[in-house]
């Protein structure tokens, strides 16, 4: 991004930002991402476009900052001394709540934007990258047989497969079943076995 989200924003630069991102969410929720245009964005932010391009490289970049507003909210820290099985459960339990709490907002996105459409591939490969990193900090894996990078990409494929079932395609599987499918194709992978999670 653009922005550096490493420092504190002032209060015009918050303002600012919330402005861009509100704007953005509102027009996803209304039409596709591929006629959303940054005229467009900056006309109902009651901003002019130098402002936006002080913040953003594109419409791109701004996106990029709403993933991160919406992946923000996952949080798992406290969960850090528990077994890998059990983080795996509550970083799936926290991932499916911002569906949830947000599916009047997803659910706009998903129905002006077609699953295989670039904006939906943009979101996915975000979550994934935050799956990544979550799997790398607080996952324990020891199998000298399988790449660790592999075993990540394995791990965030399937709980967005998962995720994209439930929410996406409609399909009814409930939050025990979600956990049990998550567990048969990821859990065995990691150090502590289904059984340690007491």
């Amino acid at each position: 991004m653009k922005y550096d989200l490493s420092k504190k924003p002032t209060r015009g630069a918050q303002r600012t930002l919330e402005a861009f991102s509100k704007t953005m969410f509102a027009l996803l929720a209304k039409k596709s991402f591929e006629t959303i245009s940054v005229n467009e964005i900056c006309e109902i932010s009651n901003f002019p476009r130098a402002t936006f391009y002080n913040y953003f490289d594109d419409k791109y970049d701004l996106l990029t900052y709403c993933w991160y507003l919406l992946s923000h909210e996952v949080k798992i820290e406290e969960t850090s001394s528990n077994s890998s099985q059990k983080i795996l459960t509550v970083f799936f339990d926290r991932v499916y709540d911002l569906f949830m709490d947000h599916s009047e907002l997803l659910n706009g996105i998903f129905r002006n934007n077609p699953i295989n459409s670039p904006l939906i591939n943009n979101f996915s490969a975000y979550l994934k990258q935050i799956m990544q990193e979550i799997f790398y900090e607080y996952l324990d894996f020891d199998n000298k047989n399988v790449p660790l990078q592999l075993v990540a990409d394995h791990f965030s494929n399937t709980v967005m497969l998962i995720l994209e079932a439930i929410f996406l395609k409609q399909q009814p599987i409930s939050l025990e079943q979600a956990h049990e499918y998550m567990h048969y194709l990821v859990g065995h992978l990691l150090v502590d076995s289904p059984s340690d999670e007491g």
